[in-house]
């Protein structure tokens, strides 16, 4: 009989070991499924490489600050917010690889930037039924009548006049250009003409250079300078690590004429030594990366925060970033976990009181804000003297 009773043992043994590790089984999978559940996705299609990654560096950044707050705060609605990052890498294509990915990860709210980015992934966020929040892209493309395609953003239409009024500012009658060959660029020139030359301005030439190239302007520079005698002055911008070069060699090659530029160029994180483009006039968003008299408690301990961690001040493609995740954070909490009723919320948004101004949204979920206009001088950045 002894064998029986060990044979019996041994499967009672058997059986509880079996019921313990399913239950185990069971434990993980229930912790699991709470943690996805508890969790608000929020992506990021971020510059994390290429000649643009600098711009990355502030987004993440800036990104992390409004992510701790938030979660310091009880997440929403009690459930943590989760940052999900892929590279768009300011490529159309990989933009679209980017965004594929976050949809696999159940990402449907996506922080993006750069209009080659938000030109490529737009059209299918917005059928997808998912939201994309654009921070400094310019395309005009971006006007699509939905509340899905958000942006806080100055854009081309902004950039058009602003370009004008300053150079009216200035008594520049005719200008060279010297843009990227993307989104960007295109969307800048047409929006600019269009302003400028009903008020007698004309353009004398415009070169459209290689984006994604190695930093040698030399033959687009070449090509303007044969018009110096015909302008004022010269426009040009560039968000990507190149920014140096570019301004040394529109020196070396014999520019003597006022520069132009705008805030992307101006306060690019590539730009170290200001001396290169002393004196150079820019469009600028009203937000200033210095300590203001007039901040908020909240723009105050934004600046604060971000230059304690990051060593830097925080420009506005840092502060936009903040901003808008708070907003998407605010809207979620508002009205549920649903893209196409946070779009809305945001859309109904009107005198948002944001690190970067004041914002008040339309229907179409875009920001109808301010611009200003500054110089570099002495190595900062000053307001163009009136």
């Amino acid at each position: 009989m002894e064998p029986t009773v060990q044979s019996s043992k041994s499967k009672k043994n058997l059986i509880v070991g079996i019921v313990i590790i399913v239950a185990i089984v069971l434990v993980i999978a229930a912790s699991a499924g709470n943690s996805k559940k508890d969790t608000i996705k929020i992506g990021g299609a971020y510059i994390l490489s290429g000649p643009q990654a600098l711009i990355g560096d502030l987004q993440k950044n800036a990104s992390q600050i409004a992510l701790d707050e938030i979660n310091a705060n009880g997440g929403i609605n009690g459930q943590k917010v989760e940052l999900v990052l892929e590279d768009s890498a300011y490529d159309p294509k990989k933009s679209v690889d980017a965004y594929n990915a976050l949809k696999l990860r159940g990402v449907k709210y996506i922080l993006a930037d750069g209009s080659p980015v938000v030109g490529a992934i737009r059209e299918t966020a917005v059928k997808d039924g998912n939201l994309i929040f654009a921070v400094g892209a310019t395309t005009p493309g971006y006007f699509d009548g939905s509340p899905l395609s958000c942006r806080i953003a100055l854009t081309a239409k902004s950039f058009g006049p602003g370009y004008t009024e300053l150079l009216g500012k200035k008594a520049y009658k005719s200008v060279v250009m010297l843009l990227p060959d993307n989104e960007y660029g295109k969307g800048i020139a047409a929006e600019f003409t269009k302003a400028f030359e009903p008020t007698g301005g004309k353009i004398a030439a415009i070169e459209f250079y290689n984006a994604t190239g190695n930093g040698d302007f030399r033959t687009n520079i070449t090509k303007l300078k044969a018009q110096q005698a015909n302008a004022d002055a010269m426009i040009l911008v560039n968000v990507a690590n190149t920014v140096e070069p570019m301004l040394k060699q529109v020196k070396e090659l014999g520019w003597k004429k006022p520069l132009v530029s705008d805030y992307y160029l101006a306060q690019n994180p590539a730009l170290k030594d200001l001396s290169l483009a002393e004196g150079m006039d820019f469009v600028d968003y009203d937000y200033s990366r210095d300590a203001l008299a007039t901040d908020s408690d909240v723009t105050k301990a934004f600046k604060k925060t971000y230059e304690t961690k990051f060593g830097s001040k925080p420009v506005y493609l840092a502060a936009g970033y903040y901003d808008s995740l708070k907003i998407v954070a605010e809207a979620i909490s508002k009205v549920g976990n649903d893209p196409k009723k946070v779009g809305d919320y945001i859309s109904s948004l009107k005198g948002y009181q944001g690190i970067t101004g004041s914002l008040t949204f339309n229907s179409d979920c875009e920001v109808n804000r301010a611009l200003v206009f500054r110089t570099v001088k002495g190595g900062t950045y000053v307001d163009l003297v009136k």
